[in-house]
């Protein structure tokens, strides 16, 4: 399994404006061979931050994801929003416990 975690800072106002595009791109990555949980999310305390959290199944599924044409089109789609900051990590994991819920 392989998790990812990271952020997408945009500049003052601009959260608002991207809302559409993470809503597509999402639908389009959940779709893909071994995306097991994919999610972009504005911030709640600060609206210009995107919060990125994916699983993916294998390295060999993140790297197609990487490939995938709807993924390069959202890094083109980007260059549209004054990014000011940018961090993804990709993380080797494997289940350890519930510590919530079902």
């Amino acid at each position: 399994m392989i998790l990812v975690m990271g952020h997408i800072k945009l500049a003052a106002g601009e959260g608002a404006k991207i809302a559409d595009t993470l809503i597509a791109h999402m639908a389009a990555c959940a779709a893909e061979d071994g995306c097991e949980f994919y999610n972009l999310a504005l911030d709640l305390v600060d609206p210009d931050l995107i919060r990125i959290s994916e699983r993916w199944a294998s390295p060999e599924a993140i790297a197609a994801h990487g490939q995938a044409e709807h993924q390069k089109a959202f890094g083109r789609a980007l260059r549209a929003y004054t990014v000011e900051q940018v961090s993804v990590k990709a993380y080797d994991g494997s289940f350890w416990r519930t510590l919530m819920g079902e």
